[in-house]
């Protein structure tokens, strides 16, 4: 070797990850003082007596935990062990999550992952992190408002079947149909609750006037009124059209409240989807 070179020797060390009890965010937690009504002493009795009788629920839990110098850890599914808190001490670590130093007062859906990235867990974390951003006075005072068009309430009140009715539609469907149908036209009627259902491959106007003509007007006559969203296909030129010539109105459904216009039938889509 030339004696202008040097030799080096690199070290290469291993760094392990910290103990579930040391990382993450520090916090001021007595795990040896458990209450009686903490959610995790039946599971902890279980543990360290596990020949004293139980219940079959509490027995259930605990294949999940695990007992780790006096702490009790929940074993998750990427195999990372996360340590149990009770009541005082997830109120605690929620206030340093949501408002604490580094806190960006996020929605609950986000500190719940952060908390688990933090390695906490509690039975009811997603709940309890919805409800204390809710709750955060901070939030209520600077969060974005949303702004709601400024449109008159349309109360629905029929007196008899076939009135009026609501319509809507479901879609894009992935995949599509064996016809390569992808979207379905639904109709609710207010009164009966009878609701006609058609897949179509498109929502251009025509296929709405379409749908209305055979399945509403042929099968049942004129309607008194129609509700249905703001969507292009309904409040086009061809449909108004067709509103004058039936003599029928035309309304539209409340923002923000779909449920109006009959949308809750979406969860229904696999049934009619399977039948087109």
């Amino acid at each position: 070797m030339p004696e202008d070179c040097v030799q080096r020797i690199i070290k290469v060390g291993k760094k392990s990850l910290p103990s579930v009890l040391t990382r993450g965010m520090e916090i001021d937690v007595n795990s040896t003082t458990i209450t009686e009504d903490d959610w995790r002493n039946s599971i902890m009795t279980y543990l360290q007596y596990p020949t004293l009788p139980s219940e079959k629920r509490v027995r259930i839990m605990a294949m999940n935990y695990l007992m780790w110098n006096e702490d009790l850890v929940r074993k998750s599914k990427d195999e990372v062990l996360l340590r149990c808190l009770g009541r005082k001490e997830y109120m605690k670590v929620m206030g340093e999550i949501h408002e604490g130093i580094c806190g960006a007062h996020q929605g609950g859906r986000k500190m719940c992952w952060l908390i688990r990235r933090y390695g906490y867990f509690w039975p009811t974390m997603m709940k309890d992190c919805i409800d204390y951003s809710k709750g955060c006075e901070s939030c209520q005072r600077h969060g974005p408002i949303q702004q709601a068009p400024s449109v008159p309430m349309n109360p629905v009140v029929k007196p008899w079947p076939f009135r009026g009715c609501a319509m809507n539609l479901i879609g894009k469907i992935y995949p599509t149909s064996s016809q390569q149908h992808c979207f379905i036209i639904v109709a609710t009627d207010y009164f009966t609750k009878w609701v006609e259902a058609k897949p179509v491959k498109s929502t251009t106007s025509q296929e709405i006037i379409t749908f209305i003509e055979e399945q509403i007007i042929q099968r049942f006559g004129i309607p008194k009124s129609i509700t249905t969203d703001r969507g292009f296909s309904f409040i086009s030129g061809e449909m108004l059209d067709m509103v004058e010539a039936f003599k029928f109105r035309l309304l539209q459904s409340t923002p923000y409240y779909a449920q109006a216009n009959g949308h809750y039938q979406k969860n229904n889509h696999q049934h009619y989807q399977k039948n087109a």
